[in-house]
């Protein structure tokens, strides 16, 4: 007997183990709803994609396929019918706040499954589908995660789905990009605005799908698991670059070193300060280098502007700066910028200012913003304020006025870039820069002045503000 029973739990266990397979393929879930033991299960999922308490529930049905259960405690499930229990989490979607993620079976056993957001019990929205070959059949969904896939500020979803064709199964990846006006990659590579498949939404933020993308993730055998892909946009961004003609920015920065006896040379004079630094100023793909010196007794700043142009060469920017004329001081580590999208796409005023000292009992303050558009580099006059010291005491008289020549207080001319732009509508933002000293990068090897440019680039941000 004793012999008889460790057989049959010898045999019950590799039955147990066959049945844990997936006929050979990887369909590993990645950063999905797996718990400690490895089970998935209906659960919930913070900002990070990352999954917590389990809840196992059976949901009742309102009668419109919606739906949602309360348990015990008060908490509630969701239900929608089709719904995969599994691979539907509670979760949090910056604009979209709190909300259900469900993934939704097709009717039919075939096709393509649908992806929707539920609030208060009912969908409040679906996410873009695209047409699937009619010869695969759809097998399951093995993985759902949500990060900030694009790097653009906003979480995104991701999932993976499982198709089969008789003989075979795999997983093609939808990868849902949260739409933001920061993400522009569309607009810089309009040879691949066919491979965009838009989501509408009536009420909250719009997602859509980069079909370019899944090809690319498909083709780089991505879609094991949702980990493998988790970290792939910068190549694929590069990828992309290289199809439409593009260089990468690791590739401009290494021109920018190459070339930097051209725009790192001597200053004789306003060398008090001599900086550069690199940023992504237009969203373009094309990183601008800002060189800029400022000194002497009037306290002038001189500033010059490089891209690398698609052929590879540097390139000197023109400017709308008269011919000595003061420019903006823009040696600064932040500036305020305020944003306008639309179809043309993001404009960026940055928000510049400027002492100049007109006689000895004279200041000049300038306020203007700095916009580069079609390679041209652009200042618009915002407001001035004079500051004459006169009489016995050296008193202080203050005189100020707008663009239009209108009287300014010392409140009005403070607030004067919000007022201007913020009427206009734009978002306002800060744009974080990291200067670093031209004379100390002329005297590096090739190497270190690359990797001083590429610290400069990586230093640089740009977020709104609350």
């Amino acid at each position: 007997m004793k012999n008889r029973g460790m057989i049959f739990g010898i045999v019950f266990l590799l039955l147990c183990m066959h049945g844990c397979g997936r006929n050979g393929e990887s369909m590993g879930p990645g950063r999905q709803g797996e718990t400690a033991n490895g089970r998935t299960d209906l659960g919930t999922a913070d900002s990070n994609g990352d999954f917590g308490s389990i809840k196992e529930e059976e949901p009742v049905d309102l009668g419109n396929g919606e739906g949602k259960d309360a348990d015990e405690t008060g908490e509630t499930a969701y239900f929608v019918e089709g719904m995969i229990k599994e691979q539907s989490f509670e979760t949090k979607l910056d604009d979209w706040g709190e909300v259900f993620f469900a993934s939704i079976a097709p009717a039919d056993g075939g096709g393509e499954p649908t992806f929707a957001l539920l609030k208060n019990g009912n969908i409040v929205y679906t996410f873009p589908k695209t047409q699937k070959s009619a010869k695969n059949a759809f097998a399951g969904v093995s993985g759902v995660t949500f990060r900030d896939y694009n790097q653009d500020g906003k979480l995104d979803v991701i999932v993976l789905v499982a198709y089969g064709d008789g003989s075979r199964q795999w997983n093609e990846p939808g990868v849902f990009l949260q739409e933001n006006s920061d993400n522009m990659f569309y607009l810089d590579h309009p040879d691949l605005e066919s491979y965009r498949v838009e989501g509408k939404a009536e009420d909250g933020p719009s997602f859509y799908r980069d079909t370019f993308l899944e090809e690319y993730l498909s083709g780089q055998w991505l879609t094991d698991s949702v980990a493998d892909l988790a970290e792939s946009w910068k190549d694929y961004a590069e990828y992309a670059d290289g199809m439409s003609g593009s260089l990468s920015v690791e590739r401009q920065i290494e021109l920018f070193a190459q070339n930097r006896m051209i725009w790192a040379k001597d200053v004789e004079y306003a060398n008090d300060r001599y900086c550069f630094t690199l940023a992504g100023l237009a969203y373009d793909g094309r990183p601008v280098l800002v060189v800029s010196n400022q000194g002497g007794t009037g306290m002038y700043t001189y500033s010059e502007f490089y891209k690398i142009n698609k052929s590879g060469e540097l390139q000197k920017l023109e400017t709308s700066f008269r011919e000595g004329d003061s420019q903006p001081d823009i040696i600064e580590d932040s500036m305020t910028v305020y944003s306008s999208f639309s179809k043309e796409g993001i404009k960026n005023h940055f928000i510049v200012y400027d002492l100049l000292k007109d006689s000895p009992d004279t200041y000049v303050y300038r306020v203007s913003s700095l916009h580069i558009s079609d390679d041209f580099v652009l200042e618009t006059p915002l407001a001035e304020q004079r500051v004459v010291y006169e009489g016995e005491d050296y008193a202080a008289r203050v005189t100020g006025e707008d663009c239009n020549g209108n009287a300014l207080t010392q409140e009005e001319y403070d607030n004067f870039p919000d007022v201007y732009y913020g009427n206009m509508g734009l978002t306002k933002k800060t744009a974080v820069l990291k200067w670093m000293d031209v004379k100390s990068i002329a005297e590096k090897s090739e190497e270190e002045a690359r990797e001083m440019l590429r610290q400069s680039y990586e230093g640089f941000s740009m977020e709104e503000q609350p």
